[in-house]
């Protein structure tokens, strides 16, 4: 009987080794994966809301800057994590505590813009993405004409072609009544 004794024993270590590699396998996991935490969060991996304005300069990305009434800062804070911007304050010194600056990444401008309308602020003119709205410059001959398209909208612009060939005119008659006047000053020199 002392057979089945010693199997139950062995049956117990196994059981026990086994625990103790499970234990320090997951141990190991944990630590290693806290490591990776620890280096992600030095990283600073924030992507919305108040930062430094160190965390923006190392990005070496565009960025812009905007004013902003230092009352109206709490309320800027909120909208900006809610459209997801991040952004460092720029306390003013001149102006007394009354104006603070914001800057932010050039990309994250539209987001901004919606976020001055809701607060009642003017949208600052650098701010404003121009489109190009201008038609091009000489529309096709052979264009076909589109719903509400006539020949009153048509550009009926000169070609630069035809623009530079008249600057060439107007600089040649110009230079011919200054060579008519040197002449006749000559003449007069002459005279006297």
């Amino acid at each position: 009987m002392n057979n089945g004794g010693e199997a139950a024993d062995q049956m117990v270590r196994d059981a026990m080794q086994f625990a103790e590699v499970a234990i320090k396998l997951s141990a190991l996991g944990i630590k290693n994966l806290l490591s990776l935490a620890l280096a992600f969060a030095k990283e600073n991996p924030k992507m919305r809301g108040q930062t430094h304005l160190g965390r923006l300069l190392r990005e070496n990305k565009e960025l812009l800057l905007v004013p902003i009434q230092a009352k109206d800062v709490k309320e800027f804070q909120q909208q900006a994590k809610q459209y997801g911007v991040l952004y460092a304050l720029i306390k003013d010194k001149n102006s007394n505590g009354e104006k603070v600056d914001i800057m932010f990444k050039a990309e994250d401008v539209a987001k901004l813009n919606r976020i001055y309308e809701q607060m009642g602020y003017a949208i600052p003119r650098q701010l404003r993405q121009e489109r190009k709205n201008a038609d091009t410059r000489r529309p096709q001959e052979n264009a076909l004409p589109t719903r509400g398209d006539s020949l009153m909208n048509r550009d009926t612009r000169s070609s630069v072609r035809v623009a530079i060939r008249q600057m060439k005119a107007q600089a040649a008659a110009m230079q011919r009544t200054a060579a008519n006047v040197r002449g006749a000053a000559v003449t007069t020199k002459e005279e006297r």
